[in-house]
């Protein structure tokens, strides 16, 4: 790597999954094309990537939330387009990130147009879940799932997250909320494992049961009723 090209992620390399980063890039020559790569793997070990090609300016420098890419994975002025753009190496694989415990890794680098080789390198990690919120597994009843409250004394609007896709369990979007001060009870739409493999039929008690649930912590609040 080149110790005069910078990498930089601000206002930090660290910061909550649904935040924004901006990418800069300084020390490079005037109007010099590089090459600017994204790679993440997901749970299931399926590496994602993307790439893009930018021009410095006349100082040398690329700010993705200005520069527009010329050609890759994405076209135009796109501040996080190296994320939202990057596909899996194996075909007809999405994204898997439910535990809400470990960031996503993001490692962001510069290379030579031409030859390929690195220039700088930078992680982002992307957390999902916020300072002080609270994660507590519920195993009560037919519930299966997690529960997320925010720091301080409440009350909190309470939301009931139901995950579809596979019939399992994901946890990013309520620790998401929860972070933003919801407390939220996520639970798998099926309830106990066994249920997802035969599944026939959904029973409304299930979802009626994980209400009261919520509505028994301290400190949640309902949403007022619509007329």
């Amino acid at each position: 790597m080149s110790s005069q090209v910078r990498l930089r992620l601000l206002p930090s390399a660290k910061c909550l999954f649904d935040e924004p980063v901006q990418v800069k890039v300084g020390g490079l020559r005037s109007k010099q094309l590089v090459t600017m790569r994204a790679r993440s793997t997901d749970e299931k070990g399926v590496m994602f990537s993307s790439s893009a090609t930018y021009r410095a300016d006349g100082n040398g420098e690329i700010h993705l939330d200005r520069d527009p890419s010329l050609s890759g994975s994405y076209f135009g002025v796109e501040p996080m387009g190296l994320l939202w753009s990057m596909k899996p190496d194996t075909l007809h694989k999405r994204f898997i990130k439910t535990s809400s415990l470990n960031p996503q890794v993001v490692k962001l680098s510069v290379h030579e147009e031409e030859e390929g080789k690195m220039l700088a390198e930078v992680i982002n990690e992307r957390f999902l879940i916020g300072d002080g919120v609270s994660r507590l597994p519920v195993k009560e009843g037919n519930i299966r799932g997690a529960l997320f409250t925010p720091p301080g004394r409440g009350p909190f609007p309470a939301v009931l997250d139901l995950y579809t896709f596979g019939g399992g369990l994901s946890e990013k979007r309520a620790s998401l909320l929860a972070t933003r001060g919801f407390v939220v009870l996520t639970v798998s739409l099926y309830g106990h494992d066994d249920q997802a493999k035969n599944i026939k039929e959904i029973h409304l008690d299930y979802f009626e049961e994980a209400i009261e649930f919520l509505k028994r912590q301290d400190k949640q609040r309902c949403l007022p009723k619509s007329d």
